[in-house]
């Protein structure tokens, strides 16, 4: 038999045989024997076996026995969990005012889940030894100051938008800001936006659009017949109601207001002027500028009203109230509407049960009118009832309005004019000339002026 030489790679994934002439022939038994003997239990080429034996080439290295090398498992992944809200479709309407690209996230929310790699399959050498498969690549995931990760969990440390930044398939940024930025105008190229956190809009709030957010809102330009609702404060260059949406906030800070309605916690901050709108303050309206004016409309506010110029020279019907909570106050008109409607619904049915009362002393009351009869006087007895919880409420309040710890003053810096109509702590005051540089409040349950005087400011 040939002389057989067997060897091995380093790495045991390849075996060779030499065959050394030695004028004897081998058979292709004698080569897998051989193998046997040096242990090989994996990946022989019997075909590699048949060329030696059919057609053998001495001194040459044959590559008898292969082994498989262990695979490369998948690499992980990141599942997003959050996703955008949709816009809210039926067959017959699209509001296209609620097309929000804003993904908001709770806090504590969860955003993603990493998947991790999985393993690949097992190789084998050329002895038979198993090569255990190889693990795939992990997803790489930087966090930002406002994410966590709890057991392969992304999670929210606090609400507001979600930051996904994907560098490519295997390596992301994610983070939570609580701001929320928008360069351009709010309009159908935006939606309307709701936010957990501060709203920046650079640009102008188009009209019939809404910004919500639980702190701050922004707005570099003029809300124009929108609404805007914060939990916190808002500043805008101006604000044009035209009589549509409403403002709602902590505090306010604005050039100039026009034709709007505003609802603030506190303090009402603006520069120029307030003109024709409906204003309710639980605390301050200050307009600053020197030739600051308020004219037209209602203003009310529980501690402080303060302008240059109050009313017009047209004599513009322009209403000023402090010292009542504007809460209070609008509790107090509900009470009094609700107790003129209930009397003149007792007066209409004590006609009525007038009248069914002499026909029923005449006998006159058919099935239809007995029944009449008694509905009017369940009516009557639910409406006098109401009635009375009413006027303890009304009792109440104006209570609560007498003991007010709002002291409450308006103070006019340069002008008041005629039309204007002031009400302190419930009290009324109406010019018939103009005024120049006086502060109004109650003393002795009566509105007393006296002087302004900038330097004692």
């Amino acid at each position: 038999m040939a002389k057989l030489n067997f060897k091995s790679s380093g790495d045991n994934m390849l075996a060779t045989i030499t065959m050394t002439d030695d004028g004897k022939h081998v058979s292709k038994n004698e080569i897998l024997a051989f193998l046997n003997e040096n242990k090989v239990k994996y990946g022989i080429q019997e075909n590699i076996i048949n060329d030696m034996t059919a057609d053998p080439q001495y001194d040459r290295e044959y590559p008898v026995a292969y082994g498989i090398g262990p695979k490369k498992g998948g690499n992980g992944s990141l599942e997003m969990v959050v996703k955008k809200k949709k816009t809210e479709i039926s067959q017959d309407y699209i509001n296209m005012k609620e097309r929000s690209n804003i993904i908001s996230i709770e806090k504590d929310e969860i955003i993603a889940k990493i998947i991790p790699p999985s393993k690949g399959q097992s190789g084998m050498d050329i002895f038979g030894n198993e090569i255990e498969g190889l693990d795939g690549e992990a997803v790489k995931v930087t966090l930002g100051k406002n994410a966590l990760i709890n057991e392969n969990l992304i999670i929210a440390f606090v609400s507001g938008e979600l930051i996904l930044n994907k560098e490519n398939d295997l390596s992301y940024y994610i983070d939570v800001s609580q701001i929320h930025r928008i360069d351009g105008d709010i309009d159908y190229s935006t939606g309307n936006v709701r936010f957990p956190g501060t709203v920046i809009v650079n640009g102008n709030v188009m009209p019939g659009f809404v910004i919500e957010a639980d702190d701050d809102i922004e707005i570099t330009g003029i809300v124009e017949g929108a609404t805007l609702i914060a939990g916190g404060n808002i500043k805008a260059n101006g604000i044009k109601g035209a009589g549509k949406g409403i403002i709602k906030c902590r505090e306010i800070f604005v050039n100039y207001i026009e034709n709007a309605n505003l609802d603030v916690e506190e303090k009402i901050n603006v520069t120029q002027s307030i003109i024709n709108s409906n204003i309710k303050s639980g605390n301050k309206v200050i307009v600053q500028d020197k030739n600051g004016r308020i004219s037209g409309g209602v203003i009310t506010a529980g501690q402080l009203i303060e302008a240059s110029y109050i009313g017009s020279k047209m004599n513009v019907k322009t209403t000023l109230e402090v010292g009542v909570s504007p809460s209070l106050n609008e509790e107090l008109t509900i009470i009094e509407s609700q107790i003129a409607i209930d009397i003149e619904n007792l007066r209409k049915l004590s006609l009525i049960l007038k009248g069914l009362m002499k026909l029923k002393k005449e006998n006159k009351l058919d099935q239809n009118k007995m029944m009449q009869y008694k509905k009017s006087l369940e009516t009557a007895k639910q409406l006098k009832a109401a009635l009375g919880e009413n006027e303890l409420k009304l009792n109440r309040i104006k209570k609560a309005i007498q003991n007010s710890k709002f002291g409450g003053k308006i103070i006019v810096k340069e002008i008041l004019y005629p039309g204007s109509e002031l009400i302190v702590h419930k009290k009324k005051f109406f010019p018939n000339t103009e005024l120049t540089k006086t502060i109004f409040l109650v003393h002795e349950d009566k509105i007393v002026m006296k002087g302004y005087n900038e330097s004692e400011e």
